[in-house]
């Protein structure tokens, strides 16, 4: 192979690195930015609701003294996504308003938060 051969074909492998390496970055960067959201719905939830619906959907001592319902029961799962939203956003019973403090895509990644609930053991 000559001098001009050889380069080519360096050329032509390098180019092949670099087009693996930058579909390894697009996919690694559109994996973590679809990441964030679920962890960012958890911290939410533990910072906000854990104190008292528990940081697996079954309440506290301080959650049963209030009566929050269990977020893995029957009752709570199959209400809709626009209703658990509005319950969040307004409150009920004991449960304060959060529409003040929590921006409604947080509390949207709450509604469905709470869904994940239903697959855990009850």
């Amino acid at each position: 192979m000559t001098r001009v051969e050889n380069i080519k074909k360096g050329v032509q492998d390098r180019g092949w690195v670099f087009l693996v390496t930058v579909v390894l970055f697009v996919t690694n960067s559109l994996t973590a930015a679809a990441a964030p959201e679920a962890h960012s719905a958890r911290n939410v939830f533990n910072s906000t609701c854990a104190s008292c619906h528990g940081q697996n959907g079954i309440p506290s001592t301080v959650g049963k003294s209030l009566d929050a319902p269990n977020l893995r029961s029957a009752a709570v799962q199959k209400q809709t996504t626009q209703q658990l939203q509005q319950i969040i956003s307004e409150g009920k019973g004991n449960m304060p308003p959060f529409k003040g403090s929590l921006s409604d895509d947080q509390i949207s990644s709450l509604a469905s938060y709470v869904r994940t609930f239903s697959k855990k053991a009850k």
